[in-house]
């Protein structure tokens, strides 16, 4: 049954989604053509040029945000409306359990999450690319040949990689839980559930963000910076990520049992 609610998710979800990506994919292949073309270096003579480049770049710059907001509340919207609103009397009928539910919208938001962060960050890296000048790209992918040489060879580099691919997507899991869980305690007030679940996330979002402000300052000033090897300092890189994954996960998790929770004993449709 898993199944078929991942395929009903990705149907009605993958068109508004797809367009932002193709938005910011197009845009982004126009900056580079505009980039590597002559029309480029007249910029600073011709004021209409100046003017056009400040104009993409806010168009640029919007599409990215703009994708940014959508792949996050996009799915918080449509979980609402899908599980607490009107629907959610069809939905919760169905011989489906809270799990199903859940994963099946989860699994849709992850995949799209993931696209839209790759998508985002290959435009931003494809038109910093473009901008830099033909004779230094050589000297660029250089650079970056040595960073995976480098990971060939050491163990710490290959950890920390997979460290920070890991850590996208339970964060990722962790935003999207986090968010299902406000909307699933907000939906528990009597009056004003929206507001109550916004309130919610603010009040969350904002608690986290302290802490892993806090606990990032503890471990910046718990180690002497003049005291330290290399090998030393990327241990202690390692062990910074394994400390802030293992956070994550435990978030995620506490924030998917609380909305799991509530669905399951505390569901309140009126």
């Amino acid at each position: 049954m898993l199944k078929k609610l991942f395929v009903h998710e990705w149907k009605d979800t993958w068109r508004l989604v797809a367009i932002f990506n193709l938005i910011v994919a197009g845009l982004t292949l126009i900056g580079c053509l505009f980039l590597n073309n002559e029309t480029w270096n007249a910029m600073d003579k011709n004021e209409f040029v100046a003017v056009t480049v400040v104009v993409y770049m806010m168009f640029f710059i919007a599409s990215i945000v703009a994708l940014s907001m959508v792949v996050t509340f996009y799915f918080f919207i449509r979980f609402y409306r899908n599980l607490y609103t009107d629907q959610g009397y069809l939905m919760h009928t169905l011989p489906v359990t809270p799990h199903q539910l859940i994963w099946s919208k989860t699994l849709v938001a992850v995949i799209w999450m993931v696209i839209s962060t790759v998508v985002m960050f290959g435009a931003i890296f494809s038109l910093v690319f473009a901008a830099i000048p033909g004779e230094e790209r050589s000297e660029f992918w250089s650079e970056l040949r040595n960073v995976f040489v480098l990971a060939d060879y050491d163990a710490r580099v290959i950890a920390v990689i997979i460290l920070y691919i890991l850590l996208m997507v339970v964060s990722q899991l962790m935003s999207i839980f986090m968010g299902y869980a406000s909307i699933s305690i907000g939906q528990t007030f009597k009056k004003q559930k929206v507001l109550g679940a916004i309130g919610v996330y603010i009040g969350i979002y904002m608690l986290i963000q302290t802490v892993s402000s806090y606990l990032s300052m503890f471990m910046t000033l718990s180690v002497d910076p003049y005291s330290i090897s290399s090998f030393d300092e990327m241990n202690f890189m390692i062990t910074f990520l394994l400390i802030i994954f293992v956070l994550m996960a435990a978030l995620a998790a506490g924030f998917y049992f609380a909305t799991h929770y509530i669905m399951k004993n505390k569901l309140n449709l009126e």
